[in-house]
């Protein structure tokens, strides 16, 4: 399965401020990690799974790595990378945990820098939208490898939780193939903007 998706932004994110370095949040075992270093960028790769960092290292060993729970202040110094990846990896958490993690993220972006993200879709049927007990709304208990929960966002809680201090590039609900089954996500380019 070709999951492309970082190909039409590698001009954005060659053009983004602090050089060529890339902070990925929630690497897995690497497959953007090693498009991104095949591309020169200098990439550090963060997973909170041991196993997602061992796979990684094997697949991308010139990448830096650092386990990390997004849940905890990212060990980053303020404004240091130019471009933030976080596909797929900020759905495991209710609300306010989630807004926590996107002020982190905005706080390690230089001004004028490229956050990419992907997240579920209130119409990913296939990955969990659907038939689960709900924690709050759009967060579910789904029996998956990542603690049990996911959230899956409507066009309104994507600009909710990108509000004030983000510029929208690109905000696009798609369906991916990345997996066994098609998958819808919401695929947002974002700039970090002055408040």
């Amino acid at each position: 399965m070709r999951d492309a998706w970082l190909e039409r932004w590698l001009g954005a994110m060659r053009a983004a401020p602090c050089g060529s370095k890339v902070l990925e949040l929630g690497c897995d075992s690497g497959r953007d990690t090693a498009y991104l270093a095949r591309n020169g960028f200098e990439v550090v790769a963060t997973d909170v799974a041991t196993e997602a960092l061992d796979a990684c290292t094997r697949a991308v060993p010139q990448a830096r790595f650092v386990k990390h729970d997004l849940r905890e202040p990212m060990p980053f110094r303020d404004a240091e990378y130019g471009v933030v990846l976080a596909s797929l990896c900020l759905h495991y958490f209710g609300w306010t945990q989630t807004e926590a993690m996107v002020a982190e993220i905005r706080r390690c972006l230089a001004p004028e820098g490229l956050l990419l993200c992907r997240l579920n879709s209130t119409r990913d049927v296939n990955f969990g939208a659907q038939g689960h007990e709900m924690i709050e709304p759009d967060y579910f208990a789904v029996p998956q490898r990542f603690g049990g929960r996911k959230r899956f966002f409507d066009t309104r809680s994507v600009d909710k939780l990108f509000g004030a201090g983000w510029e929208k590039l690109s905000k696009e609900e798609l369906t991916i193939d990345r997996y066994e089954m098609p998958k819808v996500v919401w695929e947002v380019v974002l700039k970090r903007a002055e408040s």
